[in-house]
């Protein structure tokens, strides 16, 4: 057997929250969007307080009120859940940025980071990051899902915060989720700094976009593009995501490298639903690879959106 060099499994969500910084961008006043989810957006009675006393209505618009500058919390009033308007504080993640005209609702980014350097760090360390980008479309207002529930829009200025965000972290090599193609993906890096590889699955017929895997990798990295993973999709049909593989070398060593997007609606469970059945299917997929990987010579991570809370009791 080859001697493993290192294996590394690693999932970082990122929830991207510096909020001082991004609290700046917002003032007393403005009228902002709040992003799209299924469970709405949760808000508190004061600012850290993690208890959830209401929830916004998903992509309403809201009204900020006060925002704590120690915390990054923004207290704002709008429609909740009971149909009242209510007040809260919130996390800044929780606004899209943008009022119902597509125009900017206030602030600048003034606080974005300089462009980084092609070249990867001299120090022997690569920092590798992932980020589950949440549909993200290649074009301003457009939604990958469409129809009564539609997934959310981004438009000129949110393509903007996100090249900021990813410019403030500033990863070597950062794993992406749920983006529509290189194209999207290149719309929130700088393509002088990284190259960008995106998974070739296809788009559904029932999605105005398509949801894929993929990498940002900085340019000064040699990165040899491998072929799909793509017997994560067991039905054989599309509908589930590719891996995505990379090799990259730095310094002489080569590592093997897959961005991930697993089956969702089975967080914390293993009832007999349907999305519980097809993650089920994928792990054992998944565990083949890395065993086969783990017999090679080369070290290598899976990293990117595994859809189950690894922190349950019993769930191994």
């Amino acid at each position: 057997m080859a001697r493993i060099i290192g294996i590394v499994m690693l999932l970082l969500l990122i929830t991207l929250t510096p909020s001082p910084i991004k609290a700046q961008t917002y003032q007393p006043g403005d009228v902002v969007r709040l992003v799209e989810r299924n469970l709405h957006i949760p808000a508190h009675p004061a600012p850290g307080d993690q208890s959830v006393h209401l929830r916004f209505i998903s992509g309403s618009t809201a009204m900020v009120l006060n925002v704590d500058s120690a915390s990054g919390w923004i207290e704002v009033s709008g429609s909740s859940l009971t149909g009242q308007q209510n007040t809260g504080w919130i996390s800044a993640r929780y606004i899209v940025g943008w009022n119902g005209d597509g125009k900017a609702t206030g602030g600048t980014l003034d606080w974005c980071p300089s462009k980084g350097s092609p070249i990867p760090r001299v120090n022997g360390r690569l920092r590798i990051a992932t980020w589950n980008l949440e549909n993200l479309h290649a074009r301003d207002g457009e939604a990958t899902y469409t129809g009564d529930d539609p997934s959310v829009k981004r438009f000129a200025a949110d393509y903007e915060r996100i090249r900021c965000y990813v410019r403030l972290f500033d990863p070597d090599i950062l794993a992406v989720q749920e983006v529509d193609g290189a194209e999207a993906l290149s719309r929130v890096v700088d393509t002088d700094v990284y190259n960008v590889y995106v998974s070739s699955r296809p788009q559904s017929a029932a999605m105005n976009g398509k949801q894929n895997t993929g990498f940002a990798i900085r340019r000064g990295l040699t990165v040899q593009a491998q072929p799909d993973f793509k017997a994560l999709d067991i039905r054989g049909d599309g509908t589930l995501r590719y891996g995505t593989r990379v090799d990259v070398t730095y310094n002489g060593q080569t590592i093997m490298l897959m961005s991930v997007h697993l089956k969702s609606g089975c967080f914390d469970d293993s009832s007999t639903s349907s999305a519980c059945s097809t993650l089920m299917s994928q792990i054992p997929v998944l565990e083949s690879w890395i065993d086969d990987a783990a017999e090679g010579a080369l070290p290598f991570i899976i990293l990117g959106d595994f859809n189950r809370r690894f922190n349950q009791p019993g769930d191994d």
